[in-house]
């Protein structure tokens, strides 16, 4: 027997009163420099798709978004993003609330179980927020 619990309408509910941005990579990648940034995106606000849904800084206490170096843990994001959408990494997401741009990094698949994915979002130096 499998296990199905669809809270897309609590992610609609909790991000009702939120408001972001989220720009897709384009696809047609390209380098300045070797080693550079490869994810060109156009952050005009016709390209912009808008979303109400919760973002939350991470929680140092969960295992999202840590990774276990020599000595410790260290947290790999500064937010969590919670969509009943599918974006690829590299994704830009501009939150309001957090005053600036952020970059998806990693996400994970509940759609299986749960319908909604988890996005770690980190700052985007690149476009305006240096963490």
């Amino acid at each position: 027997m499998a296990f199905f619990m669809d809270v897309s309408d609590m992610i609609a509910d909790f991000g009702d009163t939120v408001m972001i941005k989220v720009w897709k990579p384009d696809g047609e990648a390209s380098q300045a420099y070797v080693g550079g940034p490869t994810d060109e995106v156009d952050l005009s606000d016709d390209k912009a798709e808008i979303r109400h849904e919760p973002v939350l800084p991470i929680n140092s206490n969960s295992s999202l978004g840590r990774k276990i170096i020599a000595g410790g843990g260290q947290l790999e994001g500064k937010l969590v993003w919670y969509s009943t959408d599918k974006y690829p990494s590299g994704t830009i997401v501009e939150v309001l609330d957090q005053f600036g741009y952020y970059k998806v990094t990693t996400y994970s698949n509940f759609n299986p179980y749960a319908h909604f994915y988890e996005y770690v979002l980190e700052g985007d130096d690149q476009h305006g927020i240096d963490e």
